[in-house]
C-alpha cells in the first residue's frame, strides 16, 4: 500500500456570511505489488476487484500480451477503466511484439472500448 490520503474539501458559504466549512474527504487506496503480476491478479478471488487499473511503462514487458490483457479484463468490475501510459518497446523475452495498431485491436478483440489512443513517434530510451 502506498498511499491513504484525506483531502480537505472546502465548501462555500452562502450569502448570509455563514463561515466556510470543511469536510474530510477519504479517497481510495493505491497499490503497489512487488511480483508476477499475472500470478498474483489473474486468479478468479481477482475477478472483478477494482473499478480501475492504471499501468505505466508495463504493458511492453510482457512475455505473453494476451495473458496481461486477459488479467487486467478478469481484474475490472463491469465498465471498469482501465488507464495505461508507456512506450510499446517490447521486451526481448515477448512472444510476440504487436505494432501499436495491432495492440490496439487485439485490447479491443479482448472487450474493451479504447476511449482515447495516442501514438507519439518520439523513442523513449
Amino acid at each position: 500500500k502506498i498511499n491513504h490520503i484525506y483531502k480537505q474539501q472546502q465548501s462555500h458559504g452562502r450569502e448570509n456570511g455563514q463561515s466556510h466549512s470543511k469536510q474530510s474527504v477519504q479517497v481510495p487506496n493505491l497499490y503497489y505489488t512487488v511480483g508476477d503480476f499475472v500470478t498474483t491478479y489473474a486468479s478468479s478471488a481477482k475477478h472483478g476487484m477494482y473499478g480501475s487499473v492504471a499501468t505505466c511503462f508495463f504493458i511492453d514487458t510482457a512475455t505473453n500480451i494476451y495473458e496481461y490483457i486477459s488479467t487486467i479484463r478478469n481484474m475490472l468490475r463491469n465498465n471498469g477503466v482501465w488507464i495505461n501510459l508507456g512506450p510499446v518497446q517490447w521486451h526481448r523475452n515477448a512472444q510476440l511484439q504487436p505494432s501499436t495498431n495491432e495492440l490496439r485491436d487485439i485490447i479491443e478483440l479482448a472487450g474493451f472500448r479504447v476511449l482515447h489512443w495516442e501514438v507519439s513517434e518520439k523513442l523513449v530510451a
